[in-house]
This record gives structure tokens, sequence and C-alpha cells, in this order.
């Protein structure tokens, strides 16, 4: 075996052994990036507020905050699918996260898709009675605004 093959097979052991934690962020590198995802939109930089949250997301793919910032600016920019995406990502990080389900339902309305965004409205109440307040209101727009009611039928559901 060459001198050159055992340092590499010593380098791949070593990556082996260390890959707990090489090459992952730490918990603060991400909320970092977060934070200054945070600053630049309330600068107004919306650029480089996107690819704050993005790298938060690369750095760690299971960040549900991050992927909610990122969300949340989707729709604030008028990208809906994009933004609803992001949402349906962060929901899989955690299905009981009844703010992913209003924000997906928020963009899901500005798609013009009343069925999925009352759906999602549906889902959120149901993780979070207490949000009744909040999410009420939005039943009611997509109710009026739905031709044949949110489900597509004639009547609209009671609340």
């Amino acid at each position: 075996m060459s001198a050159a093959v055992a340092r590499l097979g010593v380098c791949i052991g070593l990556a082996v052994l260390l890959g707990g934690w090489w090459g992952t962020a730490s918990a603060e590198e991400v909320r970092a990036w977060i934070d200054a995802g945070n600053r630049h939109w309330e600068a107004g930089d919306l650029d480089r507020a996107a690819a704050s949250y993005r790298s938060a997301i690369e750095q760690d793919a299971s960040s549900v905050d991050a992927h909610m910032k990122l969300a949340g600016l989707q729709i604030a920019r008028q990208e809906y699918r994009a933004g609803v995406e992001t949402f349906q990502q962060a929901i899989s990080l955690n299905p009981d996260n009844a703010n992913a389900f209003i924000g997906m339902a928020i963009g899901y309305l500005h798609l013009g898709d009343h069925a999925l965004a009352y759906a999602a409205l549906e889902e959120a109440l149901r993780i979070e009675p207490d949000k009744r307040d909040r999410i009420e209101p939005l039943m009611q727009q997509i109710e009026a605004r739905a031709p044949n009611g949110p489900h597509g039928f004639a009547t609209p559901r009671g609340h």
C-alpha cells in the first residue's frame, strides 16, 4: 500500500470518526445567520435577509425557525409559491406548527387556491384552538372570496 493511499485512508477514517460534529454548524452559528437575516430584513435589504436565512438552512436543514423566517420573507416579497413550499418544509420538520399552516394559508390565498388555504387554516385551528381569533377572520375572508365556498361547494362551512 502506498503512503498516499494510507494517508487517504487515515483522512477518511478521521472524517467518519469526526462526522458527528465535523461540518455541522453549532446552534449559535445558525442563530447568528437568522439574527443577521432579521437585521437585514429590518433594514429593508431583503436579498441579504433571504441569503442569511438560506445560509442558516444550509448550516442546519432542521431549523424550523430559519424555514419560518425565509417563508415569511418570501410571502412578504410576493413569492407566494416559494413561500408555500418553504412553509411546507417547516411543517415537515414540525407538523404541530400552527403558524406555519397560517402562513401557508396566506400564500395559498394569494395564489387563488381557496380550498388549500381553508384546509391549512382548519389544520392550524385544530392544532391551536386558542388562535381562533386570528384564524377565523382569515377563514371568513376565504369564504367571501371563494365563488362556490371554500371547498368548492355552494354553501360555506359554518363555524
